[in-house]
């Protein structure tokens, strides 16, 4: 196929600029409305060590209940009290089917406040899974 040749005989020429500018607007909106797993993760928990393989990546539709140290609830980055927590779980647990938390508790901590949040999970009907490091050269899990 021959392209139509120009007024100074010049070739055809696209103009780039907009197909830029869209491409442009398509990364900033999908990088603004992605929900990142990393944000759920508070790195000053030190989670205890399993020779597991069994992956534990909480899905972008998992609730995540961080317990830190010193045994304080944290949901969605801010620090919970009890019957807040068992709000957002009943909540969470009545608006989604299957609905999943991971508990991610602090080694250094006490185990009562890992067991009160999983007595709630467990009330309300979610299903529980418990977020671990690997052991050494196994990768994070």
């Amino acid at each position: 196929m021959r392209l139509p040749r120009g007024a100074n005989g010049e070739g055809l020429r696209l103009n780039m600029t907009s197909f830029i500018d869209m491409m442009f607007i398509l990364v900033v909106f999908f990088v603004a409305t992605s929900r990142f797993q990393e944000a759920e993760r508070d790195e000053r928990i030190r989670l205890a060590k399993s020779a597991s393989k069994l992956p534990i990546s909480p899905l972008s539709d998992t609730l995540v209940i961080n317990i830190d140290r010193e045994g304080r609830w944290i949901v969605e980055g801010r620090e919970r009290t009890l019957e807040e927590l068992d709000r957002i779980v009943r909540t969470y647990g009545s608006e989604r089917k299957d609905a999943e938390a991971v508990l991610r508790a602090d080694v250094r901590g006490a185990v009562r406040p890992l067991a009160e949040a999983s007595e709630i999970c467990h009330r309300h009907g979610l299903k529980i899974h418990f977020a671990y490091e690997s052991a050494p050269g196994e990768g994070s899990r």
